[in-house]
């Protein structure tokens, strides 16, 4: 069974979530990033895949392991790592135009529809755990550690 690793970035903003916005119809979004390359690391790739796909350039002090989900089909089996950023949601211009119409920041609940099933657990495995955390935070000063990996 063939193998592929992926490796995608959460950009966050408060409650804004990065996507790119696909050229088909009907309307698709996806985080960015793309499939790891033999000789590279899962982090290596996501930087590569990054600044392939959009004006963004990433250096591995800037984001961290979030999540892996694996995905097994009958021909091939999809490991998908999840990387976590914090950014400012400046406009970003797409590089890689025959695939993306554009870089948007929305409100991730408004984009969760119309991303992948896998792509979509990320996100909002993200922010529902950031809702508990605060919701702690507030009650009784108790704290919850990041959430590593599913």
């Amino acid at each position: 069974m063939k193998k592929m690793i992926k490796s995608r970035l959460i950009a966050v903003h408060k409650d804004q979530v990065l996507v790119l916005k696909k050229v088909e119809r009907p309307l698709r979004y996806t985080l960015p990033g793309g499939v790891k390359k033999k000789k590279e690391t899962e982090s290596e790739t996501l930087i590569r895949e990054v600044g392939e796909e959009i004006k963004l350039k990433l250096s591995h002090s800037q984001f961290n392991f979030y999540l892996s989900h694996i995905k097994k089909g009958k021909f091939q089996t999809v490991l998908k790592n999840y990387y976590l950023v914090q950014l400012k949601p400046k406009p970003i211009k797409v590089k890689e135009t025959h695939k993306f119409e554009e870089a948007l920041w929305l409100e991730w609940k408004e984009a969760l529809p119309f991303m992948d099933k896998m792509d979509r657990m990320a996100v909002r495995s993200y922010f529902k755990s950031l809702g508990r955390k605060l919701k702690k935070e507030k009650s009784n000063g108790y704290k919850v550690p990041p959430r590593l990996a599913m």
